[in-house]
């Protein structure tokens, strides 16, 4: 069960995500949305691309894959063909299912992390989009989501929501706000570690912990499990370690030391 929910909540791709920037009065950006020539905001789309989860399902041909092929019992969780998807859409609609988990055709969407990208500020989305559009079409339609009994299950029992769902409650539900000095790890923690920590970085009941766990690492040694996925001692973090090497050690210094600063400073608050 840990295992299939932790694949549920990292599967970011079998759709598209989320419309409206949350409730934060000020917009952030990632370093690099400050691009001066088309060159810079392909190169930003890119990387967004693996940081934010997208190569990790869909692939880096974007053609898609199918993501419980080691799970069966989840069924088919097939991430679609976005290299085939994308000349159907606009940049607005593309945007509009990012962020609100919603395509144009109406379809429901089951896993697309909808819930951080909708907080995305309007230059990276704009650098992902462009990104995404340079990748060439190529190879067949993935068959459409086949739901096994495990999926049915996680249903039944509210652990997995549709993407629209997951959002509004990520909207209305935010990691604690430290002050002013930590407002950008905050917003760096809602794009890359709500997904699997919870809308509060709470965590979910086995399967993630709370995030007040950082308090029992330095800043050194979260930096060293933020670039290697190595943690404190040598045991194996699973699918944390494998979630840095494929994504999160993609963070700058800039934005790995904001996020690290608020982790700390939230796990050290007032409770």
């Amino acid at each position: 069960m840990i295992q299939s929910l932790a694949f549920l909540l990292t599967a970011a791709a079998l759709c598209l995500g989320a419309c409206g920037k949350g409730v934060e009065a000020e917009e952030f950006q990632l370093d690099g949305a400050n691009y001066r020539t088309a060159q810079q905001k392909l190169a930003h789309g890119k990387r967004l691309a693996v940081l934010l989860g997208c190569e990790s399902c869909h692939g880096s041909t974007m053609q898609g894959t199918n993501v419980s092929a080691d799970e069966p019992e989840m069924g088919e969780m097939n991430a679609p063909n976005l290299s085939l998807l994308m000349p159907r859409y606009t940049d607005a609609e593309f945007e509009h299912a990012l962020r609100k988990g919603v395509p144009k055709d109406g379809r429901e969407f089951w896993f697309m992390p909808s819930e951080g990208l909708q907080f995305l500020g309007d230059a990276d989305m704009a650098a992902l989009i462009a990104y995404l559009r340079t990748i060439p079409p190529g190879g067949k339609p993935m068959p459409p989501l086949r739901k096994g009994a495990l999926f049915f299950h996680l249903i039944d029992t509210g652990e997995m929501r549709p993407a629209p769902e997951i959002a509004e409650r990520f909207r209305k539900e935010q990691p604690a706000d430290i002050g002013s000095q930590h407002r950008y790890g905050r917003y760096i923690a809602m794009l890359v570690c709500s997904e699997c920590h919870n809308s509060r970085l709470q965590g979910y009941v086995d399967f993630t912990p709370d995030l007040d766990i950082a308090g029992a690492y330095s800043a050194e040694q979260l930096e060293q499990l933020l670039v290697t996925g190595k943690g404190i001692t040598s045991r194996d973090l699973g699918m944390m370690g494998d979630t840095v090497r494929a994504r999160l050690n993609r963070l700058t210094p800039h934005e790995r030391g904001a996020l690290i600063g608020y982790l700390k400073a939230r796990a050290e608050r007032p409770q």
